[in-house]
């Protein structure tokens, strides 16, 4: 079975869910006997090993390069990856790394990835989220398979759009661990107090705004300082909403950390919290659980599908609730028990298992049967 995967999403993004997801299903597919892999994602800096994917059956087109993510790499990877497709021949299955299928890519079959449907729950805090729902909207009904990473994605999906259930499927993301080394305790967080950690994109559906607030107004502010990873510096408004709410001296801002820090960020943290309106799937709780970091998350679209009995949650909506639930789960996430459903939760996700299950609807779509066993 011959498969390609384009440049789209590493074009965008260096890191994240989606880069990730693609990352993985072509490292655990590829070890699938009668496979042929071609990926071409062009110019990039991707914190992904892509290099170390490369075998017999698996080709992957790149050049590294400090071009930052955004519209001019990914038009510079369009030119490149047309002109690779071209000269390919025709695949089995192409599956997309997001929400458009390049017409030069020659192929009997397209699988597609529904990620969520943030775009059409909040258009207000997207520029042009017309453009993706359209691209979305024309995929979707060309699409031979949709697969969604959860059953919320899949609800969303069928809300949203057109489409005929029976060729929607549910498959649910593996995870991957953390490194960790016990001698990087994390950047500047050895001395520090106890914390209460956020980590990632803070805008728009995100929802840290509201942590903020309801952090300013708890007393859990007087023991715990709330420090973010990820996400870049705070913005001008933030910084001038954390002055105002009166904990310049409490909020911390580490603007990138590597995994080895990442993990030990997470393991010394007291609390980790995901105040967000909407989520396709949601690795950062799953990462916090993986090395027992206590976790509170929105009740929100597919938080507790994916989380289940591991976490305290509250409503995403309500600035007094989050508050009171910041108090309670300092407490009630703390308990033996808890820290052990946490670490029995996460090996539920597999990343070898969701590869097989994707595979399987390649094969199921295309016709082309490599007679594998799991």
């Amino acid at each position: 079975m011959r498969l390609f995967y384009d440049h789209q999403v590493f074009s965008l993004q260096n890191a994240g869910g989606a880069a990730r997801y693609h990352y993985e299903l072509i490292r655990h597919i590829q070890r699938i006997r009668g496979v042929s892999i071609e990926v071409v994602i062009g110019l990039n800096s991707s914190v992904y090993g892509f290099q170390q994917l490369h075998t017999s059956h698996t080709r992957v087109h790149e050049q590294r390069s400090g071009m930052r993510p955004g519209l001019l790499r990914y038009l510079a990877n369009e030119v490149l990856t047309g002109l690779l497709a071209a000269s390919m021949g025709k695949f089995d299955v192409y599956h997309p790394t997001l929400y458009r299928a390049m017409p030069s890519v020659r192929r009997r079959r397209v699988v597609v990835t529904n990620h969520d449907c943030a775009h059409e729950r909040f258009p207000a805090f997207f520029r042009n989220p017309e453009l993706v729902v359209k691209n979305k909207r024309k995929l979707y009904a060309r699409a031979d398979a949709i697969i969604c990473v959860s059953n919320s994605s899949k609800r969303d999906l069928l809300q949203f759009y057109d489409v005929n259930p029976e060729r929607v499927f549910v498959i649910h993301h593996g995870f991957s661990p953390l490194s960790s080394s016990p001698d990087d305790a994390g950047p500047n967080l050895r001395a520090s107090s106890a914390y209460i950690l956020y980590v990632g994109f803070r805008g728009t559906y995100k929802n840290f705004d509201m942590l903020l607030r309801a952090y300013s107004t708890s007393p859990v502010r007087h023991d715990y300082q709330l420090v973010t990873v990820g996400g870049g510096p705070f913005s001008r408004s933030e910084l001038d909403a954390i002055e105002k709410l009166g904990v310049a001296d409490r909020v911390k801002n580490i603007q990138s950390a590597s995994d080895d820090s990442l993990a030990s960020i997470y393991q010394s943290a007291s609390l980790f919290v995901y105040p967000s309106l909407h989520e396709g799937f949601g690795f950062p709780p799953l990462e916090a659980m993986s090395v027992g970091c206590p976790v509170l998350v929105s009740s929100a679209a597919s938080l507790p599908e994916v989380c289940g009995d591991a976490a305290c949650y509250f409503d995403p909506t309500d600035e007094h609730e989050l508050g009171q639930a910041l108090e309670c789960s300092l407490n009630a996430n703390q308990t033996q028990s808890m820290k052990q459903r946490r670490f029995e939760h996460v090996l539920q996700y597999d990343w070898s298992e969701a590869a097989f299950q994707t595979f399987n609807i390649y094969s199921l779509v295309s016709g082309v049967d490599t007679n594998n066993g799991h």
